[in-house]
C-alpha cells in the first residue's frame, strides 16, 4: 500500500468505519470493513477478535454514552496505517452529564480491510481546536 492512491483508499476505508460504526451505528460496517480475525491492540491488551465478537464489544460499549457523536479531528495515512484523533461526546448515562472521549487509534488496512488497530482512549480530554 505505498502508492498514494493505495492511502487514500486506506484513509476513506478508515474514515466509513468511524462514520458508519460510530455515527451511524450500523454494525453491519463490521462485516463490511474488518478483517478476521481483528487484531485489537488496547490499554486492555492485545486479542484477535471474529467479527462477532468485535461486534459483541461495540454494542456493549454503545451503552456507555447517549446520543453519542464521533468526529474525526485529524487524519493521516502513510503506507498500509491510518492515523486518526477522534471526539466522542455523549451524555453518560451514570452521572446525567456530556461526556467526552478522545481517541487515537492507528488502524493497519490489509486486503481493503481493517486488520489491526492500536488504540488510546482519554477520558474527559478535549483537544479539538477552540
Amino acid at each position: 500500500m505505498g502508492q498514494p492512491g493505495a492511502q487514500q483508499d486506506a484513509a476513506a476505508l478508515v474514515r466509513r468505519y468511524w462514520d458508519g460504526l460510530w455515527n451511524r451505528r450500523d454494525l453491519g460496517v463490521i462485516d463490511e470493513l474488518i478483517a478476521e480475525p481483528y487484531v485489537r491492540h488496547s490499554s486492555a491488551g492485545t486479542r484477535a477478535l471474529s467479527r462477532a465478537q468485535f461486534r459483541r464489544e461495540v454494542s456493549d460499549s454503545w451503552q456507555l454514552l447517549h446520543d453519542a457523536a464521533t468526529t474525526v479531528d485529524d487524519q493521516v495515512a502513510a503506507g498500509d496505517r491510518v492515523w486518526t484523533r477522534a471526539t466522542t461526546t455523549g451524555v453518560n448515562l451514570d452521572t446525567g452529564e456530556t461526556s467526552v472521549v478522545t481517541w487515537l487509534v492507528v488502524h493497519r488496512v490489509a486486503d481493503g480491510r481493517i486488520a489491526e488497530s492500536w488504540s488510546a482512549t482519554l477520558p474527559g480530554v478535549d483537544w479539538r481546536p477552540r
